[in-house]
């Protein structure tokens, strides 16, 4: 059966440990006026409430903790070299096995990198102690009981122990036979209970008779696996009788919502159902919506959240979508993804139509577009993010329980960022050519902005990410040049005014891509400058760029064939790379080896290996992609860090996202922890939606590989007759 796990609800007595031992802290980066860091602390102890003295060796004005409050500083005379910090009610408590981390941002006088050192002070170490009074505890409020899901594990109550003042103790024992990822249970008991409590997990509410009550998982303890017990044990209260209880308990897993949907229907013979992925991107897209959802809504485990998000003056910046498997609004990659994918349907509107996602598609993008509408608060002014990194990437949880402040952060004049001013005004102006047919006032005012926002980026040079410090850790852009093109590609493309289009080919770069992203637009400019001119040095540029990415050149390939660019995210670049291969080829560059190419790499992502790196996708996908809200059990069990680490598959099935994808030796760990490889984001979606649009349009036309003869992969350069072509 495995070993017992006890989840404690005993008397307990409280004694001070009152100093740790001192811990080395990290100090990551510095500059000059400020310096980040991080302290990590080891529990070896249950703590109820903690309290940290953080030590440096050179004064400091001021100190921000995302984790923690600052509560003072000792030697306070407007600067301090130690500081007192206390717990927030959400990590008061701690337990025996965790890691207790803060990261902070520190402010001083010049370029300052201090030493610095920290320790615990009072930590509170839980013990039994018979005959203790029980601490105050907060009552289950009495409402209805919840909605149970699925089979319940039933089992009887023993280990009673009664007293004849009316108290009793007695353990529940629930066999687990699947992974659990949260847990509900009600236990119902032959006298009526006046009070119950508990120290690790929660009463949650009991009926007004006293009989049955219902408690749930705490947000950090972690839940045994299968072939183990979940016990715990309970203090109970009766009045007005001497008779001894006897209960019964029934146990909910609340890891698994039951909720799937059926494959898109297809009657393509191609080796894969691209109706189906265009169906399930959207999906992912949708469960990605911040805001008030509308009554449309497909995710039945998503509901509204950061309703609150607010500019510095109050302007209402809600909507829009959560960036990957956290919940800050990145702007960048987001208006990026938005351009993408309004390409891809400017591109094949028949492949979205015949596969029935036309509306689909439609609705998708118009989230994002009416948010990016909300942030443009003035000609020269942006928002172009709202969430802090630090305390968002330090919850786990789901998006509509967020507790944490939501800073939002702007672009100015003064503080410039053209790359991101620049892909806002190529979504707007794609979304222009999208609707304009379709909803003429709502294209209309995102021209209207597009051109605004096209004068603020030409005007004001400079990159965001120097100008908004919370994003430069998590989106710094490398350069804004590629962008100045791209966006001066799309409002010429919106207007076909000259201007637009001199800029472009003023700022193009010729020499091959490294990639392309949400920051590398080098490849999308050279094709773009070919369909739009036929410019023979615009066709060479592209061409360049692909024999760098071709096998026998510059980029690495696995051994089943990916071309392995960066192993955070590798599928992002084959992807993006494939999307622009096929436009290239319908540009007429190559097409038989291009579209051969590019239909490997995506069928690589869609499972030619064995595996499908597409969430829902298949028989065999990833099924614990690092994704808070997914991750997540069903309420009303709660979620905590203890998900991160659990070995469950998460909950909801997060349909249509791709993850990161293998590393170089086609290797891969499907676990939430795995960052690198397992994340999923808006971004990594858009180009690999768009090259599956192009690839069900080849189908259509009968020009798909699978038709011509050039469908075996992986793809061999040495069967092909691509020219050569120097390196500039």
């Amino acid at each position: 059966m495995g070993h017992l796990l006890y989840l404690s609800f005993v008397l307990l007595a409280a004694k001070c440990l009152c100093v740790s031992d001192e811990v080395p802290v990290s100090i990551n980066d510095h500059w000059n006026g400020g310096f980040n860091g991080k302290a990590c602390f080891d529990i070896t102890s249950d703590l109820h409430g903690w309290t940290v003295h953080l030590k440096f060796d050179k004064p400091v004005s001021s100190l921000q903790v995302w984790v923690a409050d600052v509560s003072h500083m000792l030697n306070d005379n407007g600067t301090g070299t130690e500081f007192v910090l206390i717990n927030k009610n959400f990590n008061a408590d701690e337990h025996v096995g965790d890691q207790l981390c803060m990261s902070f941002m520190g402010h001083g006088d010049g370029d300052i990198n201090p030493k610095a050192t920290a320790y615990i002070e009072e930590m509170t170490v839980v013990t039994a102690a018979p005959g203790q009074t029980l601490p105050p505890t907060t009552p289950a409020t009495v409402r209805p009981l919840p909605h149970l899901v699925g089979g319940g594990i039933l089992v009887n109550m023993t280990k009673l122990a009664y007293q004849n003042d009316g108290h009793f103790e007695g353990t529940f024992a629930f066999p687990l036979q699947d992974y659990t990822m949260g847990w509900m249970a009600n236990l119902t008991f032959s006298v009526p209970l006046s009070s119950m409590h508990m120290y690790d997990a929660d009463l949650l509410t009991h009926t007004p008779d006293g009989y049955t009550w219902t408690v749930v998982n705490q947000k950090n303890r972690p839940i045994p696996d299968p072939g183990q017990l979940l016990s715990f044990k309970v203090l109970g209260n009766i009045d007005g009788t001497t008779a001894k209880p006897s209960g019964q308990g029934i146990m909910f897993n609340m890891g698994d919502d039951h909720w799937s949907v059926q494959p898109a229907s297809t009657t393509d013979k191609s080796k894969y159902n691209y109706n189906d992925i265009l169906f399930k991107s959207f999906l992912f897209y949708e469960a990605q919506r911040s805001g008030k959802l509308p009554a449309s809504n497909r995710i039945p485990w998503r509901g509204d959240s950061a309703l609150n998000d607010k500019g510095e003056n109050g302007e209402d910046l809600t909507g829009g979508w959560y960036d990957a498997g956290d919940h800050v609004k990145f702007n960048f990659p987001m208006s990026y993804s938005t351009t993408i994918l309004a390409w891809g349907y400017l591109l094949y509107p028949e492949a979205y139509k015949a596969a029935g996602q036309e509306d689909a598609l439609l609705d998708g993008i118009k989230w994002p577009l009416e948010y990016l509408l909300k942030c443009h608060t003035a000609p020269e002014e942006l928002y172009v993010q709202v969430g802090n990194p630090g305390p968002d990437h330090g919850y786990w949880g789901r998006p509509e329980d967020m507790t944490m402040p939501r800073p939002s952060y702007k672009i100015t004049a003064s503080r410039p960022g053209s790359d991101v001013a620049m892909e806002t005004a190529a979504a707007m102006s794609a979304g222009y050519l999208v609707f304009k047919d379709k909803n003429s006032t709502f294209a209309n005012t995102l021209l209207t902005h597009a051109k605004q926002l096209w004068d603020f980026g030409m005007k004001y040079k400079g990159k965001y990410s120097d100008s908004v410090s919370a994003a430069a850790g998590f989106y710094s852009s490398h350069n804004y040049t590629d962008e100045l093109c791209w966006g001066s590609l799309w409002l010429y493309q919106a207007t076909n005014e000259s201007k637009y289009l001199d800029n472009a080919e003023k700022l193009w770069d010729p020499e091959p891509a490294w990639g392309m992203s949400w920051d590398e637009k080098t490849i999308s400019n050279q094709v773009l400058l070919y369909k739009l001119t036929g410019k023979d040095s615009y066709k060479q540029a592209v061409e360049g760029t692909y024999t760098s990415w071709f096998p026998g050149g510059d980029i690495t390939y696995t051994p089943k064939g990916l071309a392995f660019r960066l192993v955070w995210a590798s599928l992002r670049y084959s992807s993006n790379m494939a999307m622009m291969a096929l436009i290239a080829a319908d540009a007429g560059i190559h097409p038989t080896e291009y579209r051969h190419w590019a239909m490997c790499q995506i069928h690589y992502a869609l499972g030619d290996t064995g595996f499908s790196y597409v969430v829902g996708f298949g028989d065999d996908y990833p099924e614990k992609p690092h994704h808070r809200g997914s991750s997540c059990p069903v309420i009303p069990a709660q979620c905590g860090s203890y998900v991160l680490r659990s070995h469950a598959p998460n909950t909801h099935t997060l349909y249509g996202a791709l993850v990161g994808g293998p590393g170089r030796s086609d290797d891969y760990k499907d676990d939430r922890e795995n960052y690198q490889n397992n994340e999923v984001a808006t971004d990594y979606n858009a180009g690999f939606t768009t090259a599956v649009a192009a690839l069900k349009s080849l189908w259509m036309s009968n020009k798909h590989p699978e038709q011509t003869g050039s469908a075996s992969c992986p793809y061999s350069a040495t069967s092909q007759s691509l020219p050569v072509v120097g390196r500039r």
